[in-house]
Formats: structure tokens, sequence, C-alpha cells
């Protein structure tokens, strides 16, 4: 998920949860629901470093416990009269952590959960990379109250509540509805995809992305022995599935360089993360350039994606191997 759709998320769950416990609260949990996005520097030191450190290290359990620690530091700091109670202020900075890994859960990229003990990345795919239907929420709920505030104080009407704390409540439940809607249509997308086949193969393996606007149009990946595809599905939208309008590529046929691409260290690094990774192989005059890349990152049109290329020379032995960014490969 995005900075401001975690800040927000931080600012709501204060508003809601402690809403008498002054700015330095809010300010932890701020610090606690976003501080794990300090990975998404790594993309300016290039895609070896961003595949190394997006939703990774940062993003794991180990770490989570590290942000409280912070985020409770700073809470504590800024409480100058030391009137917030310290099981307060972690129970504060924990909420807010544990918000932040929970929404990224619940998207495609995957998370860490346990690093460093295993590299495997967990991933929900209910949600896009950048959700316009969270964010509504949440800025409806923090901004309605002040407007409705304003206008209260000018017909002198009395307001007994904290401040914004009924907002914010409703638009986390209302989050959490959406969540659990889009993890029902998830299930039935996926379902409507292995009930088809695809150029008369089976699906050995499914995939179903979110659309960021639509809720009944998710983006399927299906497959088959010798194919992936590609299709648009309509999920209790009233249009039916056409699976042969599905945009289906053969997998590249066996061949030693191939074989020795996939085996060398880089591609091997990038394959533990990547989702329905794609292999091209293309000959060159001086022998082959092998490229992988993720599927999913098509799909969910990702502008930072990650990618291998490796030549390969006409033995074939390897030559260069490196990670470079998917937008400068040619798409095949």
């Amino acid at each position: 998920m995005d900075i401001p759709t975690h800040a927000l998320t931080s600012f709501a769950l204060a508003r809601g949860f402690f809403p008498r416990r002054g700015w330095p609260i809010v300010v932890g949990m701020l610090v606690a629901g976003t501080i794990a996005d300090v990975d998404q520097l790594s993309i300016l030191f290039g895609p070896a470093a961003y595949l190394a450190a997006h939703r990774t290290w940062t993003h794991s359990i180990l770490a989570t416990v590290f942000v409280v620690a912070i985020a409770a530091a700073v809470t504590f700091y800024l409480d100058k009269t030391k009137a917030i109670p310290l099981r307060t202020i972690l129970a504060a900075a924990a909420l807010a952590a544990a918000a932040h890994i929970l929404m990224d859960l619940f998207q495609s990229a995957g998370v860490t959960l346990l690093w460093p003990f295993r590299a495997t990345r967990f991933a929900a795919d209910y949600l896009p990379r950048i959700d316009p239907w969270i964010l509504a929420f949440l800025l409806a709920g923090i901004l309605l109250p002040e407007l409705f505030r304003l206008v209260s104080s000018e017909i002198g009407a009395k307001d007994i509540t904290p401040r914004g704390r009924n907002g914010a409540l409703i638009a986390l439940a209302l989050i959490g509805v959406y969540i659990s809607a889009c993890g029902a249509l998830h299930g039935d997308a996926t379902g409507v995809l292995d009930a088809h086949s695809y150029r008369g193969e089976s699906p050995r393996r499914l995939g179903a992305f979110p659309d960021p606007i639509s809720l009944f149009t998710w983006h399927g990946i299906a497959e088959t022995q010798s194919l992936v595809c590609l299709a648009e599905v309509p999920v209790h939208s009233g249009r039916e599935f056409d699976a042969e309008a599905a945009n289906c590529q053969h997998k590249p046929e066996f061949s030693p360089a191939l074989d020795m691409a996939q085996k060398t260290v880089t591609a091997e690094k990038f394959l533990q993360s990547a989702r329905f990774p794609r292999a091209a192989v293309e000959k060159t005059q001086d022998g082959y350039e092998v490229t992988i890349r993720s599927l999913r990152d098509i799909v969910e049109q990702d502008t930072h994606s990650v990618a291998v290329r490796i030549v390969l020379d006409a033995k074939p032995h390897v030559f260069s191997q490196e990670l470079v960014w998917a937008k400068e490969l040619r798409l095949r």
C-alpha cells in the first residue's frame, strides 16, 4: 500500500482508539504506520537493491518489533508531562505497525513475514497497489467530521464525543467490510478461472489480481502445461467469462541456454520472489539473450518491477547476468 494510505490509516486508528491521548500518540502512530516503507528508498540504488529490500526485512515480524520500539520511543519523548502510560504507548504503536503489515499482506507484491529465517513472500491478492476506495473511506472519515464540527460550531451546538472519533471508526469499519468483500470476490474470480480450459489444456496454477477501480473486474493468470494465459475475469457483473478470448502465449521450449540461464545466481534470486515468471529466449549474433520477468507485474502494471537479463555465448556459457528494470526490456 502507498505511504499516504498508511499515514491516513494510522491517523484514523489514533482518532478512533486513542482520541484523548493527544498529539504525541498521533505522531508515534504515524511513525509506526509508515516507517516500514523506508525500503522504498532502495529504488534509488537500482533494481538489485530494490529487489533485495522492497517488502522484505522492513516488513518482517522481527523488524516490526523494532518499529514498535522506535515509535514508542518517539511518543515517550514527545510526551513531556509523561501522562501517557507506557502500556498505552506500546499498544498504539503496535496497532499502527500491525495495520501496515496487514494491509500490505492483502496485496499481491507480498511481504517476507519470516525474514531472515525464510524468504517466502506471503500475499493474499485482495487489494491493488493503490486502492482509491480505501483512500476515499479514510478521507471521508477524517474530513467529513471536521466539516460537521465547523457547521455545529457556527450554530452553537456542543459535541461531547472526542474530535473525529466516530468518523474514524466508521471509516475503519467500512475498510474492514470492503476488504472482506474483496476476499470473497477474489475467491470467485479464481473459481471462474479454474472452471475453464485454455486452448484445450487445464490450468495448473492460477492467479487473480484486482482492478484498482472496479470491484467486479479481476485480472487473471492461468498457467497450463504449455501455455501462460492472461484474461480479464468479470465477477457478478452480468458478463460471461470467455476463456477463448484469453491472451495465451506458449512457454519457451527447453534449451541448454534457458536451462543454464535459470541456474544462474541472479535468476535464482529473482525467482524466489517472482509471481508467475515468464522467460524469453532470443538468438543473437554471438549467442543467446534470456530475459525473465514476472507476469504479475505486467498484470498490475507495476512501474518499478524488476526483471533478469542473461547473455550467453554460442556454447552456451554465461557471459553476463544482471537485474534490470522491466521497463527497459522489450515486451515479448
